[in-house]
């Protein structure tokens, strides 16, 4: 594991994903890849993490169709909204 720090502004979102999300598989054996994947997540800049998953996901499923999978498809995003003051 690697350790790594960067900084967040209010409103700045991450997404991370295993590679099960690039890796799905259509019935021809072509990859989603890194490119629909930033197709699918810039289609819905503004979307909130809990809309833009399924939107995600959705485009996979229709890449995909029917094809079998073999690994996983596991995604995470959230939106830093900023530092809670008490």
């Amino acid at each position: 594991y690697r350790e790594t720090e960067f900084h967040l502004d209010p409103g700045d979102r991450i997404f991370v994903y295993t590679d099960g999300v690039t890796e799905a598989t259509n019935a021809q054996n072509e990859l989603f890849g890194e490119k629909r994947l930033l197709e699918a997540l810039n289609r819905s800049p503004d979307a909130l993490p809990i809309d833009l998953l399924p939107l995600v996901k959705k485009e996979i499923d229709a890449f995909v169709g029917g094809a079998p999978q073999f690994d996983d498809i596991t995604m995470l995003g959230f939106m830093y909204n900023g530092r809670l003051i008490q």
